[in-house]
């Protein structure tokens, strides 16, 4: 196995779990907004999702992100939180389920395309991310790591609304 098929066996097995997370949420329980501090499983969801099309797009090919676009942004209907963007909006915003799944899927075919195109010297160019000099390959690790802490979370809140967070 080369390094490209092992980041995309890494990323597919993070999107899976991910769907571990989603699986059979509902609209009332994505945007059930918890007590105290925590994030709602929208905002949540939301980060992931538009945290691989900021890494994927905006950093690694220096694009605009999907989200961006007129399609995405309208359909969805808000941005995602992070960086310059708090996460207080999604406690008093009901987010459509539906579109933001599909906004997933777009995301992903991209991520599922970029990747299959990677070569090793693709993997090793150097970039500026997060602060400090990053190879994609690295960038990607992240990636995998976001996509993963995150989607705990979402276990973790459907589990708090006596759900079962984790299909196994």
């Amino acid at each position: 196995m080369n390094a490209r098929e092992f980041i995309q066996q890494q990323v597919a097995q993070a999107h899976d779990l991910c769907d571990g997370a989603m699986q059979d949420v509902t609209a009332e329980q994505f945007n059930w907004v918890p007590p105290g501090l925590a994030n709602t499983v929208s905002a949540t969801f939301m980060h992931i999702v538009g945290g691989e099309d900021m890494f994927i797009h905006t950093v690694l090919q220096g694009r605009p992100r999907l989200l961006d676009s007129a399609e995405w942004a309208s359909k969805v209907g808000i941005g995602a939180p992070g960086p310059g963007r708090g996460w207080e909006e999604f406690k008093t915003r009901t987010l459509p389920l539906e579109p933001v799944r599909a906004y997933e899927q777009a995301v992903r075919a991209d991520t599922e395309s970029y990747l299959a195109t990677l070569t090793a010297a693709d993997l090793d160019r150097k970039l500026s991310f997060a602060g400090r000099e990053r190879t994609v390959g690295g960038v990607l690790v992240m990636l995998v790591g976001h996509i993963l802490s995150h989607a705990g979370e979402i276990a973790a809140l459907k589990g708090v609304q006596g759900c079962k967070g984790l299909p196994f």
